[in-house]
């Protein structure tokens, strides 16, 4: 008995010593890779170890909603395993605060519209965040309007007011007036107004069309019927012809010739066309000045005394500030009059193509102004939900901080998600993120359906302005930049889940 035990033990070991040997090359080839992931991940800063931890820090990290209603796929410990996901340590951050920074918001308008009462509106479509304007709406209840033009008595009513008129006439319009009286909303030609209402649009006005040959002895053109006006436009004919400028006038006031006429035709035989508005108001720049230009008439401007920021280019027009500056004038009218080459250099914008200030200008109005109302009136109840929600918009890992911004296109809606880190936050990366993260989404530019094609420039993405949501028309383009590296860098930690606009050129 003793012999057969010995002998099936004998029998076992062997057997157990064959098995081994058969598996070992399989076992040293699993420790090898084993070997080579834990490497791998240790060089990567996600060893499983602070992995458990930081899995632990993030509570977890569990489905987020969206804002559709459905939840994200959630991140786990194997997703982050698998060799898709073996990304660099900021990628987890981007994953984590995609994730955590997503809001299931209250509203969607695509359910429940913008809805805008007691004003009428047309000619606009495709906008980016879906309202309703009705002749009259719901003051109360579920269809209970958002804004209505006039003043409203509920303060979840948003008050409109809209002119295209100077508020040197019309007081109401000015915008600190029309804000006193309960206004919430001011949407004129001032540039400053929540949702500006400008003359220009690439629609209305032909501004590239190719200039005339000038033939004509009489140096400039006149259309003005208003004579009482705020300001000294009557006064600065008289003087410009006492200075050798000779005029027509077609207009009421000082009229010397037939006003039965085609003014933009008419526009095309002169020289100069005297744009002379009826106030002098920033951003007041009204149809005289924009047929001028598209006449390829050099305008003689007298009114906004910001009228540069609406030129074409530095030379394409002059400006009367005042009484004292029309001897100075008549002399520039006189010397361009009589040399060629100085002459078309001030319309050489029409062949070589605006600045890129003009443009950004311009295309603000290629989103019709009804549209770009919804979009603030959306806006304005996103940025209040979003301070009711806590969000991270920043994720730590080792020393580098991930900072998740949001980035959207002047006259779109939705944001995009941008992503700084603290090894590199400087003006021209942020700058880089916003081209990279729109150049992956193969978007095209808000200009590209409305500019004229010939000053569209290629398919590359050109950045021109990046600012806070919120601001003014004015501050965007004239007054607001990130000044140096460092003012980003403190604006950004101030400001963490910071909401920002852009403009393409």
């Amino acid at each position: 008995m003793k012999g057969s035990t010995a002998l099936r033990v004998s029998a076992a070991n062997s057997s157990r010593r064959r098995s081994i040997i058969r598996w070992a090359p399989w076992l040293l080839l699993i420790l090898v890779f084993f070997s080579f992931q834990a490497d791998l991940l240790t060089r990567s800063a996600v060893g499983v170890n602070r992995l458990s931890r930081a899995l632990e820090l993030f509570g977890g990290i569990w489905e987020t909603p969206m804002e559709d209603g459905s939840k994200a796929k959630p991140l786990t410990e194997a997703s982050i395993h698998s060799s898709e996901n073996l990304l660099p340590k900021p990628s987890f951050c981007e994953a984590w605060l995609e994730q955590k920074d997503q809001i299931l918001y209250s509203r969607n308008f695509s359910a429940r519209p913008i809805l805008v009462g007691h004003g009428e509106t047309s000619g606009w479509s495709d906008c980016a965040i879906d309202c309703e304007f009705q002749g009259s709406v719901a003051l109360e209840g579920a269809n209970k309007a958002d804004a209505i033009f006039g003043l409203s008595n509920d303060p979840g009513i948003e008050s409109i007011v809209r002119s295209m008129e100077s508020a040197q006439y019309y007081p109401e319009n000015n915008i600190e007036n029309a804000h006193g009286k309960g206004i919430t909303v001011v949407m004129t030609t001032s540039l400053a107004s929540d949702v500006p209402v400008g003359y220009f649009s690439w629609a209305e006005y032909d501004l590239m069309a190719p200039p005339k040959k000038k033939n004509k002895t009489v140096l400039a053109a006149a259309f003005i019927s208003n004579c009482g006006g705020h300001n000294f436009r009557l006064e600065a004919i008289t003087k410009l012809r006492e200075f050798g400028v000779s005029i027509d006038s077609y207009g009421a006031c000082l009229r010397n010739q037939d006003g039965h006429v085609n003014k933009l035709e008419t526009l095309r035989d002169y020289k100069f066309s005297l744009a002379f508005e009826n106030s002098n108001e920033d951003d007041y720049v009204t149809e005289k000045f924009w047929q001028s230009l598209v006449a390829g008439s050099i305008p003689v401007v007298i009114g906004a005394p910001n009228i540069y920021d609406f030129a074409p280019s530095p030379k394409a027009i002059l400006h009367i500030k005042s009484v004292n500056d029309i001897e100075d004038v008549a002399n520039q009218i006189m010397h361009l009059a009589s040399h060629e080459d100085a002459y078309n250099a001030s319309v050489s914008w029409k062949y070589e193509g605006p600045s890129d200030a003009f443009k950004a200008l311009v295309d603000m109005a290629v989103v019709h102004s009804s549209c770009r109302l919804c979009i603030h009136l959306g806006t304005k109840l996103r940025l209040e939900e979003d301070r009711q929600h806590k969000r991270p918009c920043k994720c730590k890992r080792e020393s580098v901080t991930t900072y998740h911004l949001f980035v959207r296109e002047r006259g779109k809606f939705k944001m995009e998600s941008v992503f700084l880190r603290s090894s590199n936050l400087t003006v021209a990366a942020l700058h880089e993120a916003i081209l990279s993260k729109f150049a992956s989404l193969n978007y095209v530019p808000i200009f590209k359906s409305g500019r004229p094609k010939a000053i569209q420039g290629d398919d590359k993405l050109k950045l021109y302005k990046v600012y806070p949501v919120g601001m003014t028309q004015r501050q965007a383009l004239y007054s607001w930049k990130f000044e140096s590296n460092r003012h980003l860098q403190a604006y950004v930690e101030k400001s963490p889940c910071a909401n920002l606009e852009v403009i393409f050129v």
